[in-house]
């Protein structure tokens, strides 16, 4: 086996964890809701006024499991599992068009909403100057 095939068959391999993992995520929500939806089937009446708080901390725990770190996981943190994801589903290691190419893209996708969805609280002046290297 040439290397570069052994090269592309780990790169798929990544891309199919993650995937699977993604899905994963996907699944244990649909499941959670559907099994609430199941023990409480009387109709009840729509209370709103904590569905904003429980909204954003659902996105944020979809988010975190999707990156893999805690929900108040320091920027630093949230980083590094961005880059690592980010650089293990690069839809260009794949050829063009192929099933991995797409599953690679929209891995990319939902780590990109994810990292902007974690990220979308913390200070600004953190996020621009914690990457910088001082030698």
């Amino acid at each position: 086996m040439s290397a570069g095939r052994r090269a592309y068959d780990m790169m798929r391999g990544y891309v199919n964890r993650e995937w699977d993992r993604i899905k994963g995520v996907e699944f244990d929500s649909a499941e959670r809701e559907l099994q609430e939806a199941l023990e409480q089937p009387t109709p009840r009446k729509l209370d709103l006024s904590g569905m904003d708080e429980a909204i954003v901390v659902d996105r944020q725990l979809t988010a975190s499991k999707i990156l893999g770190v805690p929900i108040n996981a320091p920027y630093a943190d949230v980083q590094k599992a961005f880059d690592r994801l980010k650089k293990r589903s690069d839809g260009s290691n794949f050829p063009s068009g192929s099933s991995e190419a797409a599953q690679a893209i929209e891995i990319q996708r939902r780590v990109q909403w994810a990292y902007g969805v974690l990220t979308e609280g913390m200070d600004i002046t953190q996020k621009r100057f914690r990457s910088l290297e001082i030698n």
